[in-house]
């Protein structure tokens, strides 16, 4: 998984949990990240902005501000895959829902430190028009759907004679059916267990990127058997269901009745 998408849709995990145990947010970042900072939008016009070097910082900050829900939110679709796995390409955002009733997005930009060998992520917040679709999103299992796909994409995979995807996306089909032992320290410690299956098979078919990804040399094997627009079909609607049930899973846990 994008580590740009990965780090956002953890901390809204995590931060839904802290908000529903009414707890202290508890977030470990990865260890090429060197920094991380959130810019908040001054309370008024001649107030100074507010900065947090921290996730747990930030997350302080937000309860003093009256937050009262959080939400990762990501398109399902991009016309141009190849760009899926550089940084700031995803589009992905943390939205904060305040108890005032306004919204706001904190959107990150990663910047790579030569000397340090490491990244510095910065998240700004934007205010946000109330909107009745953010205000109301909700997602449902979807994990049938989401195992048609891993099943036609896989057996597309052994056809055009790319035996690694197939294995790949074998792996994330049974692991949603439940027979395929997970043992991944990509999985964040604060999600409930019903939903580590699907952050599982997500995490392992995420396959879009640049050099040895799904974007490299499957088009050309597919075109080489005249089936670009299967390619494509099934790229498109991979992609739809991977973001889908990201979301699904960071929205739909802790969750109050």
């Amino acid at each position: 998984m994008n580590g740009e998408i990965q780090q956002a849709s953890n901390i809204v995990i995590s931060a839904r949990k802290a908000l529903f145990e009414n707890k202290k947010i508890v977030f470990t970042p990865s260890k090429y990240v060197l920094s991380i900072q959130f810019l908040f939008v001054p309370k008024f016009l001649c107030s100074k902005s507010v900065k947090a070097n921290s996730v747990c910082e930030w997350f302080n900050v937000c309860l003093q501000r009256g937050l009262k829900d959080i939400k990762f939110v990501i398109p399902t679709n991009r016309e141009n895959k190849h760009l899926l796995g550089f940084a700031n390409t995803s589009q992905c955002v943390i939205v904060c829902f305040w108890k005032n009733g306004n919204i706001s997005s904190f959107c990150p930009t990663w910047e790579f430190d030569r000397e340090k060998e490491g990244w510095k992520i910065n998240y700004n917040e934007q205010r946000m028009k109330k909107n009745p679709i953010i205000q109301n999103l909700h997602f449902s299992d979807q994990t049938d759907e989401f195992k048609e796909i891993l099943l036609d994409i896989g057996k597309f995979a052994a056809v055009i004679e790319q035996p690694y995807f197939a294995d790949i996306f074998h792996n994330a089909y049974e692991s949603l059916c439940g027979s395929e032992t997970i043992e991944d320290n990509n999985i964040p410690k604060q999600l409930p267990n019903d939903f580590i299956s699907i952050y599982y098979a997500v995490d392992k078919a995420d396959v879009f990127g640049g050099m040895g990804s799904w974007n490299d040399s499957p088009p050309y094997y597919a075109h080489q058997k005249g089936l670009d627009k299967e390619y494509n079909e099934l790229s498109n609607e991979l992609l739809v269901q991977l973001r889908y049930h990201l979301m699904y899973v960071a929205n739909e846990c802790w969750k109050h009745d």
